[in-house]
């Protein structure tokens, strides 16, 4: 039998009752008596206050909605529900099936708490890739004896544990936190996804087993357990609908965090065992536990703005039962208000909550926007060609089916209030042009800051000019020098032994072009001088490197550069830094420009800039110069993201035996900058300082923001599956 549409019902002739089998029950809420409405075979739960639970009690099948209205009246006065809200009431009891037409059957319902009212939505919708639901096990009486076994993980002296244990987690992880910064690093390596994965997936099962043991202890009961497939990607899920059934709501809360709490359990075990471990394999497979079931829950189940478990113990933390839905309307009735000019109906929130509730609602519908954006094009690049079917259908059920809906009111509005649908289209036009205008159109000025270290000038770096064993240091750090001066002797006894093989063998030749001479032979002196001048040249190139091998100072200053005692025995290579000579202003530096801040980057060159090297204080900088190319090698080792830098990299290839194939290499190449510094800040600042180098403002709209964003993501994607 089909359902009769509520909009069409002459709802001051019809009689309504109630149906048979909803149960009330009255609570404290706010300090106020409210009541709740629960459908035991569907295990669906509602939420009335008291006066629209006067109203509903008067609706016994022989009274029509007027008639009670006038009954009400006469008991609540003023207080009670008006026609227009009245009707508002009866029709939400019959959209929901808590009542029915006494000429019309009574709601169905069935043993497996289905109904065929709920068969019948069963459409498209049904099968959304980006949320499907699949119930695995709804037999309550297997739930309820896995949650009575577990039941002693929620004892007093268990909660005590579980919060000593989360304290020392934390100290734990406060005493090695570069440690755990360090680990985090390439936590995002593809090498990871299958540990992340799995360990999210079994997290994600023991977390929903949590809430149902304690919506068993607390007296209620879970009703299914099952999976939800969001783009596939399988998350477990528990129905424990059956706490609204509590009439506390610390009880209600306590089953909502019952989640999170275990999986922070969970991450603090694991971190006082990776404070304790020395095995590498260990450290790595305990420091992932850690950032799955640590961070990532607070990233997701701790975020309100999406019905997970913050959004319930914020819901009842308020007392404000289905906080999303009655923050969605309070936002709609906003824009109708501003739109069609209608006045606001009388909610029952007062006070700093009024505020709250469409302050949260439109919180959540920019962060649903930015969410469906983000499945979108997740789609449209995880699944290929498949992806951009996904996509489409994803825009027609996030988009385009709301606007269906929108477009039917404009519709509807223009038959019935002319005046009111031209507000709406220009108001309504004004806010869109707005909105595109800021989006698209607007520049919005905002800072660019490109990376940078404080560093010595290259003319201060003292480099080896040989391959050699450092034999001797005559310096150490902070002596001071003159030009000149022997700071370190290497030794290459290859090298000295082929510079006095040239010098016998020069010698050789001199003592033959004599004997030529001599014996009047031209031409075998011809051949000898000629012989003996490039033996000459060969010696004179040896001798000068033979030369470099005792290194001097090539200017006054003071020598920068520790551990130096160290250095005796080592093997250098040519073209290794071996010391620094400087004086404390002969200091730059060195600025790391991404490809998207070039723009803002070619007009500082050759004019001021600030270099900020704390929150409020900064210096003023020359910039000098920016090469012309983008390279992929970081010049900088402390900028790396290994070393607690902002510069993402790849791993070295540890396989090779090139001293220039081991350097790091970035994951997006990067235009090297010179900034010269004037001497007070030179003096100020330390070597090695990681500054932030201030650009032009950046200007762009946006819309092109997000664009090139995008893009960038893409083209990052499609490298990622060639390699």
């Amino acid at each position: 039998m089909s359902r009769r549409d509520p909009n069409t019902i002459d709802l001051a002739e019809q009689p309504i009752r109630l149906a048979s089998d909803l149960r009330f029950w009255p609570i404290q809420q706010r300090g106020q008596t409210v009541y709740r409405i629960e459908i035991p075979s569907r295990h669906q739960f509602f939420h009335v206050g008291y006066h629209e639970y006067v109203f509903l009690s008067l609706l016994d099948g022989n009274t029509t909605v007027p008639q009670a209205c006038g009954l009400a009246a006469a008991t609540l006065g003023s207080q009670a529900p008006t026609t227009e809200q009245a009707q508002s009431i009866v029709h939400w009891l019959l959209e929901n099936e808590l009542g029915y037409l006494v000429e019309g059957d009574s709601p169905p319902r069935t043993d497996d708490g289905e109904s065929r009212a709920t068969e019948s939505r069963f459409s498209l919708a049904s099968l959304n890739p980006f949320w499907m639901k699949v119930p695995l096990l709804t037999s309550q009486r297997w739930i309820a004896a896995i949650a009575d076994s577990l039941r002693g993980v929620f004892s007093p002296a268990a909660m005590v544990l579980g919060i000593l244990l989360m304290v020392a987690g934390i100290a734990c992880m406060a005493f090695q936190w570069d440690r755990f910064w360090d680990q985090s690093a390439q936590v995002w390596s593809r090498s990871n996804w299958v540990w992340l994965i799995s360990f999210w997936v079994a997290l994600k099962c023991v977390h929903e087993l949590a809430h149902a043991v304690a919506c068993h202890r607390q007296g209620a009961h879970a009703r299914e357990v099952g999976v939800v497939f969001v783009l596939f990607a399988p998350l477990a899920y528990v129905d424990v609908t059956s706490c609204w059934r509590l009439n506390s709501k610390w009880s209600r809360i306590a089953v909502s965090a019952a989640g999170m709490y275990v999986e922070l359990v969970i991450a603090s075990v694991a971190l006082i065992v990776w404070s304790l471990v020395d095995s590498p394999s260990l450290s790595f497979l305990l420091h992932r536990l850690v950032f799955t079931a640590g961070i990532s829950t607070i990233l997701f189940n701790a975020n309100a703005l999406m019905r997970f478990d913050s959004y319930y113990m914020l819901s009842d933390w308020l007392e404000i039962p289905n906080l999303y839905s009655v923050s969605s309307q309070a936002v709609e009735q906003l824009f109708r208000r501003m739109l069609v000019g209608t006045a606001p109906p009388i909610s029952s929130l007062r006070g700093w909550r009024r505020c709250f509730v469409l302050v949260y609602g439109i919180a959540a519908l920019l962060w649903r926007i930015v969410i469906c954006a983000t499945l979108l094009l997740a789609a449209s690049t995880m699944f290929s060609g498949a992806g951009i079917v996904l996509a489409a259908l994803g825009i027609w059920m996030f988009f385009l089916r709301p606007l269906k809906r929108y477009a039917r009111s404009a519709l509807s509005l223009l038959q019935t209030d002319l005046a009111a649908f031209c507000r709406a289209c220009v108001v309504g036009g004004g806010l869109a042009a707005a909105t595109a205008a800021l989006v698209g159109w607007m520049p919005i000025p905002t800072s660019s800051h490109a990376a940078g270290v404080v560093r010595f000038a290259p003319e201060t770096r003292v480099r080896s000019r040989v391959d050699g064993f450092v034999r001797h240091v005559y310096v150490r750090d902070q002596d001071s020098v003159a030009q000149g001066d022997l700071l370190m002797e290497i030794e290459n006894r290859e090298l000295t032994h082929h510079r006095d093989r040239l010098q016998i063998e020069k010698q050789q030749i001199e003592i033959k072009i004599r004997q030529a001479i001599d014996k009047k032979e031209t031409s075998e002196r011809i051949v000898l001088q000629d012989h003996l001048k490039s033996v000459q040249q060969q010696y004179d190139q040896i001798a000068q490197q033979c030369d470099s091998l005792r290194v001097t100072a090539p200017r006054d200053g003071v020598v920068m550069t520790r551990g130096l005692d160290q250095c005796v025995g080592k093997f250098v290579h040519q073209g290794d830094l071996l010391l620094t000579v400087a004086l404390p202003e002969d200091k730059e530096v060195m600025a790391v420009v991404s490809q998207s801040q070039i723009e803002q980057a070619r007009p500082a060159v050759g004019n001021n800039v600030f270099v900020r090297y704390d929150v409020h204080r900064h210096a003023t900088a020359y910039f000098e110069k920016l090469e012309p190319r983008a390279t992929d090698r970081l010049v900088v080792a402390s900028l790396a993201s290994i070393e607690g830098g902002p510069l993402s990299v790849q791993s070295p290839d540890t396989a090779s035996d090139s001293a220039s194939d081991r350097d790091l290499r970035l994951l997006e190449p990067h235009f090297v900058g010179r900034v010269s510094l004037d001497e007070h800040a030179a003096n100020v600042l330390p070597a090695g300082l990681r500054v932030e180098v201030e650009l032009n403002h950046k200007t762009d709209p946006l819309l092109r923001r997000a664009s090139d964003k995008i893009t960038r993501l893409w083209h990052s994607l499609q490298q990622e599956s060639l390699r």
